[in-house]
C-alpha cells in the first residue's frame, strides 16, 4: 500500500549529500536500502528490531535497527529506525512535506477503513442516537455502530477534500482520531468497560503523531 509507505533520506556525514534512502513503511513486510540509488540491501519486518550491519565499499559498516520512540505498559509506539555507520549515528533524518503528508492521507484512510470494521464486529450496539445528554450513553453510542460509522464517513469526507483544503482538512482529522481516542479512554473510566478494540487506540494515536508531524513541516514550507 504505497499510500503510507515511508522513505527516509540521510548523509552518511554531516554537510554530505544524502546518498542513503531507507524505503520502509506501516505494512511492509520488509525495508529496502538504497545507497547512491543502488540497492544493497533488505530487512525483513519481523527482523527489524535486531540490529543488521552492511559492509559499505569503502569498508565502513552501516548498522539499522528499529527502535521505539517510547514504551507504555511493556509496550513500544511510534517505531523509528536507528542508522549509525561505525558506531556513530547518521545526521538527522530529512523528511519532505511531501512525503509526510502521504503518511497522514495513508493514516487518514485506515483509521476509517478501522473504524468501518468496528461497525461491523459492532453490529447491534449504539444504533439509535441517544435522546439524553447523558455522558455514558452518548459514550457507548460513540463505542458502538452508529458511532463507529459515523467517524468513519466523516474521515472519508475529510479525504475526498483534503486536496482542496490540505491544511484545514488535516487540522480536522486530527481533531476526530484524536478526539475518539479519549472519548474511548474516557468510556473506560465511565463504563467501567475493558477497551474493545485496543489495535484502534494504538492506530488512532500512531495517527494523530503523523498528522501532528504533517501540519508541522506543512507549516514550515508554507512559511519558507
Amino acid at each position: 500500500m504505497a499510500i503510507i509507505d515511508q522513505r527516509e533520506s540521510y548523509a552518511l556525514a554531516a554537510g554530505e549529500p544524502l546518498r542513503l534512502e531507507i524505503s520502509w513503511g506501516f505494512l511492509s513486510r520488509e525495508i529496502v536500502i538504497y545507497l547512491d540509488n543502488q540497492e544493497i540491501g533488505r530487512i525483513k519486518r519481523s527482523k527489524i528490531t535486531k540490529p543488521h550491519e552492511f559492509i559499505l565499499n569503502d569498508d565502513s559498516v552501516l548498522t539499522i535497527q528499529q527502535i521505539p520512540s517510547f514504551k507504555i505498559l511493556g509496550m513500544g509506539f511510534q517505531p523509528y529506525l536507528r542508522l549509525s555507520l561505525d558506531g556513530q549515528d547518521l545526521p538527522g533524518l530529512i523528511s519532505s512535506p511531501e512525503q509526510n503528508l502521504s503518511n497522514a492521507y495513508g493514516w487518514i484512510i485506515l483509521v476509517a477503513l478501522m473504524k468501518f470494521l468496528q461497525s461491523i464486529l459492532s453490529l447491534g450496539e449504539g444504533l439509535i442516537i441517544p435522546k439524553t445528554l447523558q455522558l455514558r450513553d452518548i459514550l457507548e453510542w460513540q463505542q458502538g455502530f452508529g458511532g463507529s460509522l459515523t467517524i468513519a464517513l466523516i474521515l472519508l469526507l475529510i479525504f475526498a477534500l483534503s486536496k482542496q483544503f490540505t491544511k484545514q482538512m488535516l487540522i480536522a482529522a486530527l481533531v476526530v482520531i484524536l478526539g475518539d481516542f479519549l472519548l474511548e479512554l474516557t468510556c473506560v473510566l465511565v463504563c467501567q468497560t475493558t477497551v474493545k478494540f485496543g489495535f484502534m487506540a494504538s492506530a488512532q494515536g500512531l495517527a494523530s503523531v503523523s498528522l501532528y508531524q504533517s501540519l508541522k513541516t506543512l507549516g514550515h514550507s508554507q512559511s519558507s
